[in-house]
């Protein structure tokens, strides 16, 4: 399969690589906040898209949680549009998450994407 045919992939090319390198992001001023989660996003150089998922033990003490909430936000922006829009974008969560609320968490997570998508786009 040719690699344009991967619309919906995850590429190495949409992560970020090096140590430290979600830093310039997480003090970037723009984010957009929900109520379980919050994603930093800045202008990707190059303008190729990067995603960066960091959660912390305090907020998901179970790591099967932390890998099952990974899993989730990866495959949300594997299949948005802010994915293909040049933003690096970096989601952690805001407090102590229970694995219960993870639909919502879904939601909440494919809305903000939704709305740093907006506010990136030209206006019309």
């Amino acid at each position: 399969m040719p690699r344009s045919a991967r619309t919906e992939g995850y590429s190495w090319r949409h992560r970020f690589h090096a140590r430290g390198s979600f830093g310039p992001v997480l003090r970037a001023p723009r984010k957009a906040r929900g109520r379980f989660a919050v994603i930093h996003a800045s202008a990707a150089p190059g303008g190729i898209s990067r995603l960066g998922i960091a959660l912390t033990r305090r907020t998901l003490p179970n790591a099967t949680d932390r890998n099952r909430v990974r899993r989730l936000v990866r495959e949300i922006y594997r299949r948005h549009v802010v994915k293909h829009s040049g933003l690096d974008c970096v989601v952690t969560l805001r407090d102590a998450f229970r694995p219960t609320d993870m639909q919502a968490l879904k939601d909440e997570v494919a809305a903000l994407f939704e709305q740093l998508r907006a506010e990136s786009s030209p206006a019309r």
